[in-house]
């Protein structure tokens, strides 16, 4: 199934559960639902299924999911997707949760923002950081007739920068990561650091140093864009300042503002939820300060997070377990392994032709 395509729409027909959510913990959490024989639908408010990874950096690789010694994110998400479809979750798309209530009898319903309203009998929000914007540099002032086309804030497509002279700024993970991964493709990388130090993996950072005394890339540390001078809506320079006093003026094609992302919980803020560090508190069980209403990834906070996909993984495998206890009370909730699960499927499989 194409990522960006609604796969089911049953209407306002009730679930085990909802998701909200569409990331890889999302995507996850559903495969879980299938494997514990309980029905769920996911909505996401992107167009496409993937979270950040789909929407922010598709084709950025990545390196510590556990049995990939690297994958693009786009091919994660799509690994996922197809873990997961052979259990057919209902999936809206383009559509974001508004409000929640619980019902008398303990099922929830939710509401989008076209109005129509969804119930379950359980509610598990895997909303990543939730609505996220980019990082911006305030001292560039209005540039947006140049986002798009000469200033980028994130790698959709490695061949918008195919021949040109790229100026990266910041000093992360993706900074970084981008740094090397143009080095083959852009005409020439430069990369820009406020900072004496990059904040990002020690692999990465070794590789941009490396490259650095090779002659592959320039880069420049303790320094700051100060503005940039374009000609007829294109980029054609950038001017940086170091934090001696020095200026620089680098020509250039391409901007890749790569400083992270502001995120905003948007109507989750509103739901008298229990709030640390602007996500979700919950429990050993993945459980809200609400009962039956479970929270799974960068969404929720509990002591010693680690905010990382494979995180988000587990969480998402711990909510989907704890909530049969709510979904099914009173039935005794018996572990599958996923071996015998999967021979009984491949054996009641109708056969091909």
């Amino acid at each position: 199934m194409p990522l960006n395509k609604l796969y089911f729409d049953g209407g306002e027909e009730i679930r085990d559960l909802t998701i909200v959510g569409g990331g890889p913990t999302g995507i996850f959490a559903a495969f879980q639902c299938g494997m514990n024989n309980i029905s769920c639908r996911i909505i996401e408010s992107m167009p496409l299924l993937g979270g950040q990874l789909a929407a922010l950096y598709p084709e950025k690789h990545i390196y510590d999911v556990a049995g990939f010694q690297e994958v693009p994110a786009a091919g994660l998400v799509e690994s996922l997707w197809k873990q997961t479809e052979r259990y057919h979750p209902e999936v809206i798309l383009g559509e974001t949760v508004t409000r929640y209530r619980k019902l008398d009898d303990g099922t929830f319903e939710v509401t989008v923002g076209s109005g129509r309203v969804f119930l379950s009998r359980a509610l598990l929000i895997a909303a990543g950081l939730g609505a996220f914007s980019p990082r911006k540099l305030p001292q560039l002032h209005d540039i947006d007739h140049l986002e798009g086309s000469s200033v980028f804030y994130a790698v959709k497509n490695v061949s918008d920068f195919a021949g040109k002279r790229v100026v990266i700024v910041g000093g992360g993970d993706s900074a970084l990561d981008w740094t090397v991964g143009l080095l083959n493709t852009a005409h020439s990388v430069t990369l820009v650091h406020r900072m004496p130090d990059f904040q990002g993996h020690g692999k990465t950072a070794r590789e941009v140093l490396e490259a650095r005394e090779e002659g592959r890339v320039d880069v420049y540390l303790n320094t700051e864009v100060t503005s940039v001078d374009c000609e007829n809506d294109q980029l054609t320079a950038v001017h940086v300042r170091t934090k001696g006093g020095k200026t620089h003026i680098l020509e250039a094609d391409c901007l890749l503002l790569l400083i992270g992302f502001k995120s905003n919980l948007g109507p989750l803020a509103e739901w008298d939820l229990e709030l640390m560090d602007n996500a979700l508190v919950v429990d050993s069980h993945m459980k809200t300060s609400i009962d039956g209403l479970y929270a799974a990834g960068d969404i929720a906070y509990y002591p010693g997070k680690l905010k990382i996909i494979q995180t988000g993984l587990s969480d998402a495998a711990m909510a989907v377990r704890h909530s049969l206890t709510y979904i099914k009370p009173g039935e005794k909730i018996r572990h599958t392994f996923s071996s015998v699960k999967a021979a009984k499927e491949k054996k009641n499989a109708p056969e091909n032709g």
